[in-house]
C-alpha cells in the first residue's frame, strides 16, 4: 500500500516543489487518459506537460503513470496523488474566495440547503442571520460537499455522512417519518399505526438516487413483514408526492416536521409507532465555523 500523502511529500526532502500548476498538469493527464487531451484541454503543447510529468516521476522516485497502448492510466501510488490533489486544489480555491470575500464590505451569506431543512433547519439558520443579505441555493449533498470545498458557499444544511474528512459536521437531530395517507384510507383517522398495518400497502415515495439508503431500508421493513416494497409512484417534492397521495395512488411518508409544517387537502399523517429509530431523516450543518457556532446555540 503507498502510504505517501501531498501533505507528507512537502516534509520529504523532494527535490521538486510541487505547486498548484504542477498538480492542475498531473490532474489533467489523470482525467483526459492522455498527454495528448490533457495539452488540448490546458491549451499547451506536448513537449512540456510530458517533461513536467516525467520530473514529477523522476523526484518522486515513483511511477504515477502505467503507459498504454492508448493513453496512460493511474498507478495506485497515482491515484493516491490526484486524490490528495483534488482536495488540496479544493482547499485553495475555497481559501481565495473566502480571503476575496473579506474585503467586501457586506458579504452575501451563500447558504446550500437539501429540501428536507425546509420545515425547520433552514428557518432557524436564517433568523440567526436576520439583517444580512443571504443567497439560498437548493442542493443534494454531493452538490454541497463540491460547494463546500471550492467555497462556493459559506455553509451547508445536509443529509450525512459527507466523504471529506477536514470539515467538522455538527448533527442537527434525527426527524422521524410518519405516514401520509389518503383521507378516505381506512387508517387515516388512526392515532398511530404499525408498520405491520401498512407494509403490504401501494407507496408513493421519493426517487431512489434521492435517498438510496433510506429507501434500502423502507425495503428491508416490508421484507421483514412478510411483502415486497410497491412503489406506484415517486416524486423529488413533498408537495408533488402529497398531491399523488391525494389522489389515492398509494401512501407516502414524509418527516414528522413536515408533518406539522404543512395541512394538504385530501392527506392525514398518522405516526408509524414501531419504525422512529428506523426510518428517520438526519440534518447536519457544516461550513463557515462562526455560522455554524451560532446555528447551535
Amino acid at each position: 500500500m503507498i502510504w505517501f500523502t501531498y501533505r507528507n511529500m512537502l516534509r520529504s526532502k523532494s527535490r521538486l516543489a510541487l505547486d498548484h500548476k504542477l498538480l492542475r498538469q498531473f490532474l489533467a493527464v489523470a482525467d483526459a487518459g492522455s498527454v495528448r487531451g490533457a495539452a488540448v484541454a490546458l491549451n499547451i503543447s506536448q513537449p512540456p506537460l510530458t517533461q513536467a510529468i516525467k520530473r514529477l516521476e523522476d523526484d518522486l522516485g515513483l511511477v504515477l503513470f502505467d503507459r498504454l497502448p492508448k493513453g496512460m492510466a493511474l498507478t495506485e501510488a497515482g491515484r493516491v496523488l490526484a486524490e490528495e490533489a483534488r482536495e488540496v486544489l479544493a482547499q485553495l480555491s475555497r481559501a481565495e474566495t473566502r480571503v476575496r470575500r473579506v474585503a467586501e464590505n457586506n458579504p452575501v451569506v451563500r447558504i446550500g440547503f437539501v429540501s428536507a431543512a425546509l420545515t425547520g433547519a433552514l428557518q432557524r439558520l436564517l433568523r440567526t442571520l436576520a439583517g444580512q443579505p443571504i443567497n439560498l441555493l437548493e442542493m443534494t449533498t454531493p452538490e454541497q460537499e463540491a460547494a463546500l470545498l471550492e467555497g462556493r458557499i459559506d455553509v451547508g444544511l445536509l443529509h450525512p455522512p459527507i466523504a471529506f474528512l477536514d470539515m467538522p459536521v455538527h448533527s442537527l437531530g434525527r426527524d422521524p417519518f410518519v405516514a401520509a395517507l389518503p383521507i378516505n384510507h381506512p387508517l387515516a383517522q388512526s392515532g398511530r399505526i404499525s408498520f405491520a398495518q401498512i407494509a403490504a400497502e401501494t407507496f408513493v415515495l421519493f426517487p431512489r438516487e434521492q435517498g438510496p439508503s433510506l429507501m434500502g431500508a423502507i425495503e428491508r421493513l416490508a421484507f421483514e413483514h412478510g411483502t415486497t416494497l410497491n412503489v406506484a409512484a415517486s416524486a423529488p417534492r413533498v408537495h408533488s408526492q402529497l398531491a399523488i397521495v391525494a389522489g389515492g395512488v398509494g401512501i407516502g411518508l414524509v418527516t414528522a416536521s413536515t408533518a406539522r409544517a404543512l395541512s394538504f387537502e385530501g392527506v392525514c399523517f398518522v405516526d408509524i409507532m414501531d419504525t422512529r429509530d428506523r426510518l428517520f431523516m438526519e440534518l447536519a450543518i457544516a461550513g463557515d465555523e462562526a455560522l455554524v457556532a451560532a446555528m447551535l446555540i
